[in-house]
């Protein structure tokens, strides 16, 4: 059955570089071939702001295909208009989804793609937060609730697990969790070094 391409999360990252932020905050993995997909996303980056999410495919930089270049010449086009243009535009799907479409050989179109855009410089709520700096986020639910209100995605290794989203008006969205942030502790217990299968199996079962 094919997919409804407005249902798959294609978006155009426009970032923008910050002049209190070094970089744009994202690492793509270093494997050689493609797909190439992004590895790491910073909390309270430029990439974060910009709606970049750990693996996601990146299938175009500022138009310009990515699909079938090595990642020497990924990592070289994004530097050189990053470098030109203080900004660069970033066509990328979830890795899922990307490999869901390539199994029913249906094409990417990239007028389903949603536009989201870096603020042009960071957000006050951005700055309040130091960088790698562990914080405690205590997550009540009340009871009308029926979730903590966040999404978690597994990193390319499956050991640890990172935030990928925090919903608006949920309980994790009353604290200072925040998207990208890694999984360091659950309930006292150092989790970081386990498999993402386990710290989901932690999470089912917290306090």
């Amino acid at each position: 059955m094919a997919i409804e391409l407005s249902d798959v999360n294609l978006r155009r990252c426009r970032l923008c570089l910050w002049n209190n932020y070094s970089g744009l905050g994202f690492v793509v993995e270093t494997t050689s071939l493609p797909p190439h997909i992004v590895q790491l996303v910073e909390s309270n980056s430029p990439a974060a702001a910009g709606g970049l999410r750990i693996r996601d495919i990146i299938l175009a930089v500022n138009d310009r295909n990515m699909c079938e270049v090595n990642y020497d010449e990924l990592k070289y086009t994004i530097k050189k208009t990053r470098d030109t243009y203080s900004h660069i535009e970033l066509l990328v799907i979830d890795q899922d989804f990307y490999e869901r479409l390539k199994e029913n050989n249906q094409s990417i179109d990239p007028k389903f793609a949603k536009t989201i855009k870096t603020p042009r410089t960071m957000p006050i709520d951005y700055q309040n937060f130091q960088k790698h700096q562990p914080r405690t986020c205590e997550i009540y639910l009340n009871t009308n609730d029926t979730s903590f209100g966040f999404q978690t995605v597994n990193p390319l290794t499956d050991i640890g697990m990172f935030i990928q989203d925090v919903y608006p008006n949920s309980p994790a969205a009353k604290t200072s969790l925040r998207k990208s942030d890694r999984i360091i502790e659950i309930d006292d217990e150092f989790v970081d070094n386990m498999s993402s299968t386990t710290i989901l199996e932690k999470f089912h079962t917290a306090k």
